[in-house]
């Protein structure tokens, strides 16, 4: 066995095909030491097992053959990413209109959210997977919902619309101003309340950039504010918001069509 072999600065030891059938067929146990095992197989499948002795329970650990059992997709020469398929009903539709596209793209990556979130409820290893585009997406969902409300509602009280920036904090000020202008009134005082939240996101992801990249343009790490999150409460908590704009949604339509033009 070689050892110190070290890919992507990442020290493993390596066994070739051969040598691990030979274990598998005396009934040989892998190794469950931090191991990476790569191999290909048939000169195509590059082979990746990787065991963890604190965390992975050796019930659950598989065998070198449970591995090539898996279906493994490789590129094939026919291979294109943007096709149609000849059932329209099988296709998606991207709009060509940009209103209805930002309707879409705002409640889309919000949707793709929560679907993750739901996703991951039942699977550690997909939360902390999954939890960066979560972020990400919810972050998203608040700037493109704000950016909707200036484009629609602002001209109307002299509010332009402001598609250079992703600060949120701007984002937000920008629009209270547009809603002071409307007149309009928070009896249930819940302003302040999503007005907390999205100075949340914009504090630890300010630039839109957080949980997309673990480095910065110059390669410096990015700082990253919890080291631990609870995603049903992210995504319940987002969907108060969520509310809150259909509810501004809803309220500032109607003041533009009750006033005369």
């Amino acid at each position: 066995m070689r050892s110190g072999v070290t890919e992507n600065g990442l020290e493993f030891n390596y066994r070739p095909l051969p040598a691990f059938r030979e274990d598998v067929d005396r009934g040989a146990a892998a190794s469950p030491n931090q191991t990476f095992v790569l191999a290909k197989h048939f000169g195509i499948a590059r082979v990746a097992h990787y065991f963890r002795e604190t965390e992975i329970d050796m019930a659950k650990r598989k065998s070198f053959e449970d591995i090539l059992k898996t279906e493994f997709r490789w590129p094939a020469q026919d291979d294109k990413p943007f096709i149609v398929a000849d059932d329209p009903f099988e296709n998606a539709n991207i709009a060509e209109d940009e209103f209805t596209r930002l309707v879409l793209m705002k409640d889309g990556y919000k949707t793709a959210a929560d679907l993750m979130v739901k996703s991951s409820a039942s699977d550690r290893q997909s939360r902390d997977t999954l939890v960066f585009p979560i972020i990400f997406n919810y972050r998203q969902f608040l700037e493109l919902s704000l950016k909707y409300q200036l484009a629609t509602f602002g001209p109307k009280v002299g509010i332009e619309p402001n598609w250079k920036s992703h600060d949120l904090a701007k984002l937000w000020a920008e629009f209270l101003a547009m809603l002071e202008h409307y007149g309009t009134e928070d009896p249930d005082e819940v302003d302040p309340v999503v007005g907390a939240i999205v100075l949340e996101f914009a504090k630890i992801d300010p630039g839109s950039y957080s949980y997309r990249y673990p480095v910065d343009r110059q390669g410096n790490p990015v700082p990253v504010s919890y080291s631990d999150l609870h995603l049903p409460t992210l995504a319940d908590v987002m969907n108060g918001v969520g509310g809150y704009f259909t509810g501004c949604d809803g309220y500032l339509s109607s003041l533009l069509s009750a006033s005369p033009e």
